[in-house]
């Protein structure tokens, strides 16, 4: 297979593939893309994976048959992407992946938050929480994303580390696969056994946090079962506001998507990339908790 080199091109045009626009995560990130790559002057030719693995194979195949110079992905299955960096490196195409995972493929870069620190950071959110709020239990429960979510899956890992260490037991983790009507589904069978000896539901992104709360509310439990998510997604945080949630660990998908557009730009004009890293050409974007008062608290 030809390596990728620097191209020559006075314009580059890069493919992009989002995991799903309609979602407010990537929404933001697409707008960073876009933003990012019209200050430098760079084309983009964009497809909506619609959270359709086939939909994003097919996808990519139509952007390398387009001629582009990189490929950015924020993939919906990571475990597509060794075959995605089969296509794109016969094609001399470097590929910039952005969130989710790389499926253990050798991409050129992966721009990803630290989710094992964002889980450590919402367990000790969830231990301020339990004592301001003077709660009592000693259950907790994380309501997790799809098992293919390898990275994002170390939020609950970490939450579950400072829960348990603290002497908490966590008497649920319940898949419900990124979805807002799942997680609603799964609270309510948390709440069917432990509706009243509950102190905190822990939700690895925000979409899942938003339906646990839905159930929570409807079980006449609100501000007595604290809700964490993550991800910093605007109705999250006006569900914090409206108190149906106590917090979110925030990524930043805005700068997340420029990043990965100044990456791709670097690896076709042969700039040096510097990685936090090296070794999994890993860069990461700063996180941080927005707390119950909808504000953003940074360390």
């Amino acid at each position: 297979m030809p390596a990728v080199t620097p191209a020559t091109k006075e314009t580059y045009t890069i493919g992009w593939s989002v995991y799903n626009a309609a979602y407010e995560f990537f929404m933001s990130m697409q707008e960073g893309v876009l933003a990012r790559a019209a200050e430098l002057g760079i084309n983009v030719s964009t497809h909506d994976q619609r959270g359709s693995t086939a939909e994003m194979i097919m996808g990519v195949t139509n952007l390398i048959r387009q001629d582009i110079d990189a490929l950015v992905i924020s993939p919906i299955n990571p475990t597509a992407i060794p075959l995605i960096v089969d296509m794109t490196k016969e094609a001399g195409i470097p590929v910039v992946v952005v969130d989710i995972g790389t499926g253990g493929a050798d991409v050129n870069a992966f721009i990803i938050s630290d989710s094992y620190a964002g889980g450590l950071l919402a367990g000790e959110y969830a231990l301020e929480l339990i004592s301001e709020h003077s709660l009592t239990s000693t259950n907790v429960a994380i309501i997790k994303l799809e098992e293919i979510s390898t990275y994002a899956r170390r939020r609950g890992e970490g939450f579950k580390r400072v829960m348990t260490d603290s002497k908490y037991e966590v008497v649920a983790e319940i898949t419900a696969n990124a979805d807002t009507t799942q997680a609603y589904e799964a609270m309510k069978n948390i709440l069917a056994s432990h509706s009243d000896d509950l102190a905190v539901v822990f939700c690895e992104n925000d979409r899942m946090a938003l339906g646990a709360a839905q159930a929570i509310d409807e079980a006449g439990k609100k501000g007595q079962i604290m809700v964490i998510g993550f991800d910093g997604d605007p109705t999250a945080v006006a569900a914090i506001k409206d108190g149906l949630m106590q917090g979110t660990v925030a990524q930043q998908p805005l700068e997340m998507g420029a990043l990965g557009v100044e990456i791709a730009n670097d690896l076709l004009t042969g700039a040096p990339i510097i990685f936090d890293d090296v070794e999994a050409k890993e860069l990461y974007v700063e996180i941080y908790l927005i707390d119950e008062t909808g504000e953003a608290r940074r360390y």
